[in-house]
């Protein structure tokens, strides 16, 4: 889960997957935590808390990357493999199966699914995973039936961008995170094709909210 305790300080940093969490994962003061430890940390403690988003647009692209492009390519399939979740809730839609599909099948089927057309599957697929729902229902989930909503003060609350320099330069200040360190990068991927309309359209629909909230420019 994307929570994490800042070890001897009453502070709480919230992140989404593909949002910076495997640098936070490996930072030594940061304890990753349940979401219902971080429910009753913010009812017990009222803790200040920190989130982090980033703009939807290349939040959807470094998903594609690593796990349509960076995985598959160095997925070592002479031995046992075991295809993530964010990977497998597209499987059906792309006509596979972990049963009935090879592995070769299968990271050949995701290494060429277009990014055009992996986003046109995301309109059908993004609420069966944490990577790739929308940023904001991680502080009010509208898929749980426990803990949904974990009721942050708003006063307590302070938002910033990872894409913003001088904004993650105080969280940093704030949390003693350090920048620097980068996690599960898809820089090798390198480019891939440019957003058209359509596929724009799709993601403004999908997280029309994190636009919104977060105050992140509609294209």
């Amino acid at each position: 889960m994307p929570f994490f305790k800042i070890k001897n300080e009453n502070k709480l940093v919230i992140t989404n997957f593909k949002v910076m969490f495997s640098s936070f994962k490996k930072t030594s003061h940061f304890t990753k935590i349940k979401r219902y430890h971080a429910y009753f940390n913010i009812k017990c403690a009222n803790p200040s808390v920190y989130l982090v988003v980033r703009d939807p647009y290349q939040k959807a692209a470094s998903f594609y990357r690593d796990k349509f492009q960076l995985i598959p390519q160095r997925a070592d399939l002479s031995n046992p493999f075991k295809w993530e979740k964010p990977q497998r809730v597209f499987f059906p839609a792309l006509g596979l199966s972990v049963k009935n599909s090879t592995d070769e099948e299968i990271k050949q089927t995701l290494i060429n699914t277009s990014f055009e057309r992996f986003i046109e599957l995301l309109a059908d697929c993004y609420h069966l995973d944490e990577h790739i729902q929308p940023q904001h229902w991680v502080l009010n989930h509208p898929k749980y039936w426990h803990l949904a909503n974990l009721n942050i003060n708003a006063e307590s609350l302070k938002i910033f961008k990872m894409d913003e320099a001088q904004g993650i330069q105080q969280f940093s200040n704030e949390t003693g995170f350090d920048y620097g360190q980068r996690a599960n990068s898809t820089k090798a991927i390198g480019k891939i094709q440019p957003m058209n309309k359509n596929m724009l359209s799709i993601l403004n629909q999908i997280y029309q909210q994190d636009f919104e909230k977060y105050n992140y420019p509609m294209q």
